[in-house]
């Protein structure tokens, strides 16, 4: 079923056509990822497919009774509202029944002999009942308790920015649109949201419609993708990895078609040189249709990015962190951190928003104190940071000056000497546009001139908090593909499953108690640590039930009583039907008691345990004591990393043995 046509839409942006003639139609069931470079025009697309913008030219049908909700970039949320009521403020049938049944609540309390109120809170109740629509109210706390923003009752208006992203996408996931359009709706969310949000996407019905730099999340959502070049649209079927390879093969037929251009315009122009009399005698037809092969070019390859920037040079010293902890209002947001890069670290910080990742970049950066402990740098350091928001510039700034503030000339690891004007044509930014002002870029432009200035300056430590944010995906990749010659240090704060995995050889997660686990091995390591650990939480919370169910069973049941691993409850509940299904499930059934071999296990892991930790506090004592000695620590590290994941898995396979016998 189609429910939104888009047909010959055009859009201009001063002088630059932005949408060129666009195309295309969504279907109920679709999901289409929309790529291309920042600014493109991928956000002006969801803006006029949504009804926001108004095309220059071509039109946008809608289906009959077909919604359309739009998450943007920058949401605009009522500031007097909490969150929960900016979710509730959405202009749906269901949203406006719940409004009109708070409201005659509100009469009623205030006054229980108003009849007319009364007849009011009766009659919302009864169009609620007609709607189903009591539910939206428990959605919407749970989506927002999701996003974590559960406890926030403040309102909109002194809300962090991700914080008010993050109602936005509430919003729009409670939303019953028929058509969802998202313009980055991973920005601002931790890794497990990210992976929440995959379902809750995957389960929708009707059609999403999303721009997001998150690969993974693009390969396994993505029906379609829209590819926006130019002003133009090129459409693919399939997946992200399916779009990689169709664009591959076109971008190759292209080159063949030029090149078979090519020597048809060598063969006009020799035929055109043989001399002015052979080329009289010609008919005029013939020349005209020479001259126009030779000015017409069939294939403009796409402009891409060059990284080719130098790092200063880097002694064996980077950073040290002994011990080292930050504290804020008297909270510690870190705690006992222990670290050591080396001069061609490449190390991912995870955890949820507020954990703590970017404290632990400012403090490797030096740009804050420990409260505890040390951090040492070494001389030779020069920090190069890339956090989530720009450096702050006037808006008036000229693209070219914000350039020469870092660097007027440098050059390329090659040895290519390069103007300011000449990096930004190698960061995309064409010389039309030097002269242009900061205020008129976009978000993504205005990201990668931050990135040129930063590289531009050398660093030999980069510090990058929530890179991916804002950046298209061709220029991820060319930092990607950069980062992995690079030959300084790399510390990078990011949500970005896919750039993680890139990039980062090591993994450090931040808990919740303020201290650092080290995972080597990268994100996969770190993905295997929370699946052990997400096994462990549920089989601690069905323990929970388990013996919530056990201190209900009637008492004088005997032992024998079961073993066929039925329970008498499951028979009652087959007959009682659906309440006798709900009593079973909070019931549960008996549990069988531990083998002979189980019982060994869990008495040899009750007495590696406290070996292994003995043997952890020893380790790191001795890496505290190491000093400068580089090979003894990355040996003493790598024990311990290994001492880490040992204690891990013994403690969840105790956990899980302990767990069978208990009360049996």
């Amino acid at each position: 079923m189609n429910l939104v046509s888009v047909e010959g839409v055009a859009h201009r942006f001063a002088e630059r056509a932005v949408l060129d003639g666009v195309s295309f139609g969504i279907d109920e069931g679709d999901r289409v990822g929309v790529i291309g470079l920042n600014g493109s025009g991928k956000s002006t697309l969801l803006r006029v497919l949504a009804g926001v913008l108004a095309p220059d030219a071509g039109r946008v049908v809608w289906g009959r009774n077909v919604r359309v909700h739009l998450l943007p970039q920058d949401p605009d949320l009522p500031a007097e509202a909490s969150p929960l009521e900016a979710v509730l403020e959405a202009d749906t049938e269901e949203l406006a029944l719940l409004r009109r049944f708070e409201a005659a609540q509100a009469e009623v309390r205030a006054d229980p002999t108003d009849a007319a109120a009364q007849e009011r809170l009766d009659a919302a109740a009864e169009a609620m009942d007609a709607a189903g629509a009591w539910s939206v109210e428990r959605r919407a706390r749970a989506v927002l308790d999701r996003l974590g923003l559960g406890g926030a009752a403040g309102p909109c208006g002194v809300l962090s920015g991700g914080q008010r992203k993050r109602v936005a996408l509430a919003r729009a996931l409670v939303s019953p649109a028929e058509v969802l359009v998202l313009d980055e709706p991973t920005n601002h969310l931790d890794v497990e949201v990210i992976e929440w949000l995959e379902d809750e996407l995957a389960a929708r019905s009707g059609a999403v419609v999303l721009v997001t730099h998150d690969r993974y999340l693009l390969d396994r959502l993505a029906t379609r993708v829209f590819e926006v070049e130019s002003g133009r649209l090129h459409t693919h079927h399939g997946s992200y990895a399916d779009y990689l390879e169709a664009r591959a093969e076109r971008e190759a037929q292209a080159v063949a078609a030029e090149q078979r251009r090519a020597n048809l315009a060598r063969a006009e122009l020799a035929w055109l040189r043989r001399g002015p009399k052979a080329r009289g005698t010609k008919a005029k037809h013939r020349v005209d249709a020479a001259h126009e092969l030779l000015s017409r070019r069939e294939h403009t390859p796409q402009a891409t990015l060059t990284v080719d920037l130098p790092a200063r040079r880097l002694g064996s010293k980077v950073v040290v962190l002994h011990n080292a902890g930050k504290a804020y209002d008297g909270q510690w947001v870190l705690r006992g951190v222990e670290a050591r890069l080396d001069p061609r670290a490449r190390i991912g910080l995870v955890g949820p928003n507020g954990s703590g990742k970017t404290t632990l970049l400012r403090l490797l950066a030096g740009d804050v104190e420990p409260d505890a402990g040390s951090v040492r740098t070494g001389e030779t350091v020069h920090v190069g940071w890339y956090g989530q928001d720009p450096t702050p510039l006037p808006p008036e700034t000229r693209l070219l000056d914000a350039v020469k503030e870092v660097v007027l000339e440098t050059n390329t690891v090659e040895g290519i000497r390069l103007s300011a004007a000449d990096l930004l044509e190698r960061f995309l930014f064409p010389s039309t546009q030097h002269s242009a002002h900061l205020g008129e870029l976009s978000g993504g432009e205005r990201r990668r001139l931050e990135l040129l200035r930063v590289l531009a300056d050398a660093p030999n430590l980069l510090l990058l908090d929530e890179p991916t944010n804002d950046l298209d995906l061709d220029t991820l990749a060319v930092l990607e593909s950069y980062l992995d010659g690079w030959p300084g240090a790399l510390v990078v704060a990011s949500h970005d499953r896919y750039f993680l995995d890139r990039v980062c050889d090591d993994l450090l997660s931040l808990e919740p108690d303020g201290t650092v686990r080290h995972h080597p091995g990268g994100w996969q390591a770190y993905r295997e640590h929370r699946r052990r650990q997400h096994e462990a939480e549920r089989a601690a919370r069905r323990e929970a039930q388990r013996g919530a169910g056990r201190a209900t069973e009637p008492a004088g049941r005997s032992d024998d009583e079961g073993l066929d691993g039925r329970d008498d409850r499951g028979a009652d509940a087959a007959r009682n039907g659906a309440g006798g299904a709900e009593s079973g499930a909070q019931g549960g059934g008996r549990r069988r008691k531990r083998a002979y071999h189980e019982e060994r296990e869990l008495a040899r892991l009750g007495e590696r345990i406290p070996e292994l930790e003995e043997r952890r506090v020893a380790l790191a004592a001795e890496l505290a004591e190491v000093g400068e000695d580089y090979e003894a620590a990355t040996r003493l590290g790598e024990e311990l990393a290994e001492v880490n994941a040992e204690l891990d898995a013994a403690e969840s396979r105790w956990l899980e043995l302990s767990m069978i016998g208990e009360d049996a």
